[in-house]
């Protein structure tokens, strides 16, 4: 990952602004956002700064190796937590997660995401009650706003995705079933260097995508269907997450007049974008489309969400959200109407707020695909 040493550079800044001695941090995500190393999601994984010393990070001994190996040349010191098992290469903690996170901090103030539930913040939270400093507001705060490579990042992850949602469009056929069709599109972004998926891919027809979150399934295509493609790819740690409609030969009119409805909200919404707007007024504006379709009660989500390390973070774009939008942010659009047990249309577009507007960062790929 690219600009790794600036990225712990804020950690720094993060314990100065908020006035702690010293900082835990257990939740993956944030541990991969300011390390800039690959984390899985249920990794018991804890890292201690405070003031004066040095960076530290515990992780289990099977995980050890790799992250002393990536970690070393930053200067992070790198301790594996082990009762039993003590190879003579490694640096060891003979300890259990409770007393070694019992013994680590000794300040008054102890900075701590809160907004993060594991067994091992639960421990935490148990342990240093009302010394904790809730620090995950801050922490939010650095991660919505995005750098430079973090943009390029992105909108290399959308141009792979793209290449992949046509690459769907263009195997299309009567027998293919949706999780065939999963294939191709994993196939394909592999080829383009992709070494992780931002989510599973969700490839649905009719009637499996009138539910919002859906899997793909042996249900084959057949002669006339639509379409939903839901994809996204992790590319240099930032991930997309994008989905347009195919229409496969021919749909009814009903479907096509969501399939409009849909995009328009979409326009509309984009067409508000500008730094300083509250989330929720983009959220209110996509319903009053819908609903001048006569469309709004069949919008049963919310209409986007920040990405990053994660597909999902802040900010989030939904109704009552009083998050400002502010430059550098980036976030999906993704109205959606759903006809349970028969057909639903979504159509998402991953957008960066400038510090003039907006950019369409997936604007290179067809909203709605007709092969």
């Amino acid at each position: 990952m690219n600009s790794l040493k600036p990225q712990i550079n804020k950690l720094y800044e993060l314990v100065e602004k908020s006035g702690v001695e010293e900082v835990l941090l257990a939740a993956p995500d944030n541990i991969e956002y300011f390390l800039g190393i690959r984390t899985i999601a249920d990794s018991v994984l804890l890292l201690h700064y405070k003031k004066g010393g040095n960076l530290r990070i515990y992780v289990p001994l099977l995980e050890y190796y790799r992250f002393r190996d990536t970690l070393s040349k930053l200067g992070v010191e790198v301790i594996a937590v082990s009762k039993t098992v003590k190879p003579s290469d490694a640096r060891i903690v003979e300890s259990d997660w409770k007393t070694l996170i019992g013994k680590l901090a000794s300040s008054d103030k102890v900075g701590f995401d809160k907004s993060h539930v594991s067994p091992l913040n639960t421990l935490i939270t148990s342990i240093y009650g009302d010394r904790i400093v809730d620090l995950s507001s801050e922490i939010n705060k650095y991660r919505m706003r995005k750098e430079d490579w973090e943009i390029k990042s992105i909108t290399r992850a959308v141009e792979i995705t793209g290449k992949g949602i046509y690459e769907v469009a263009n195997n299309l056929n009567d027998r293919i079933t949706e999780a065939e069709v999963a294939g191709f599109f994993e196939y394909r972004v592999r080829r383009e260097g992709v070494d992780e998926y931002a989510f599973p891919p969700l490839t649905l027809f009719k009637p499996g995508n009138s539910y919002p979150h859906n899997l793909p399934s042996n249900t084959r295509l057949g002669r006339k269907n639509l379409v939903l493609v839901d994809v996204g790819v992790k590319y240099n740690g930032r991930c997309s997450d994008i989905t347009r409609m195919i229409i496969w030969r021919k749909i009814s009119e009903e479907e096509r007049k969501a399939v409009e409805a849909v995009n328009e909200a979409v326009d509309n919404v984009i067409d508000n974008i500008q730094p300083g707007i509250e989330a929720g007024k983009l959220a209110d504006i996509a319903v009053k489309t819908l609903e001048k379709h006569g469309l709004s009660e069949r919008f049963i989500h919310g209409l986007g969400h920040g990405f990053g390390v994660l597909v999902h973070e802040p900010p989030y774009i939904r109704i009552g959200e009083k998050t400002k939008l502010e430059p550098g942010m980036v976030f999906t659009v993704e109205p959606g109407v759903y006809f349970a047990g028969k057909y639903g249309v979504r159509i998402e577009e991953d957008v960066l707020v400038t510090e003039r507007g907006v950019r369409v960062l997936s604007k290179m790929i067809e909203r709605i695909i007709t092969p």
